[in-house]
């Protein structure tokens, strides 16, 4: 049931044709939706303190019914936020930021899921005081953004490169991976949530990519990528430097 509603909803974005009904339907479903998911979640956990731990194959059950659980809570907020953005109604409160602060707190969200398919996730900084300006949130947001589908096509034993520098003036992160790269034919659209989410979620980035490039514009940057099939991609943003120096800061 819960892998049929999400195949549902992948397609139901996919298929939006920007019209203002549509996307008031489906967001009502979205925001319906949350309430009997919180319980799904609330149960799977009240199942994973009761159930013996000798019990393998209820907790893989278990463990199954809160992967999926994830998924779409990730599915509904991703389709908040975009549909949002796409109404310029997403809150945004820029302010001047120091960027390594950030990438390397939106690293450490990943510690977890890097062990599980043994990667290797760091960074590199050129510069002191690399600041921007723009909103800590949304930055952490953006940046989690690309590390996430930087690990999600990443084989294990794989590396995952976050990196930050000045170039030209203005303030430059990428994250590049040893993935399995992008045919060139997708390049053209791959920060179109429609072509993206026909693919979710097994062989595509979802809705991810289109929100960072939503982001991106928010930020008034510009992003881009360059991929080779087999040998991995690096997606790049360059954002405009903070004329003040900032204080580091968290979102």
């Amino acid at each position: 049931m819960a892998r049929r509603l999400l195949n549902e909803l992948d397609d139901a974005i996919a298929h939006l044709d920007g019209s203002e009904p549509e996307k008031d339907l489906l967001s009502i479903v979205c925001h319906d939706l949350k309430d009997p998911l919180a319980s799904i979640v609330m149960g799977a956990g009240f199942l994973r303190k009761t159930i013996p731990a000798e019990d393998g194959a209820a907790r893989r059950v278990v463990d199954a019914i809160s992967r999926s659980a994830d998924r779409m809570s990730q599915l509904i907020g991703d389709f908040h936020d975009l549909a949002r953005l796409q109404a310029g109604a997403l809150s945004f409160d820029p302010r001047p930021c120091e960027i390594v602060p950030i990438l390397n707190g939106a690293i450490r969200s990943f510690e977890a899921r890097a062990r599980e398919r043994s990667l290797a996730v760091t960074l590199t900084a050129e510069g002191e005081g690399l600041a921007v300006m723009g909103d800590p949130l949304r930055l952490t947001q953006l940046a989690s953004k690309l590390i996430a589908n930087a690990v999600k096509f990443t084989a294990p034993g794989g590396r995952v490169l976050v990196q930050a520098a000045e170039v030209n003036g203005r303030v430059r992160m990428a994250v590049n991976d040893t993935g399995r790269g992008i045919p060139a034919e997708r390049l053209a659209r791959l920060f179109d949530y429609g072509a993206n989410a026909r693919r979710t979620p097994r062989d595509g980035p979802g809705l991810g990519l289109a929100i960072a490039r939503g982001l991106v514009d928010l930020h008034g940057g510009e992003i881009t990528v360059e991929s080779r099939v087999g040998e991995g991609s690096t997606f790049a943003v360059v954002l405009p430097r903070a004329s003040v120096k900032a204080t580091p800061s968290t979102p």
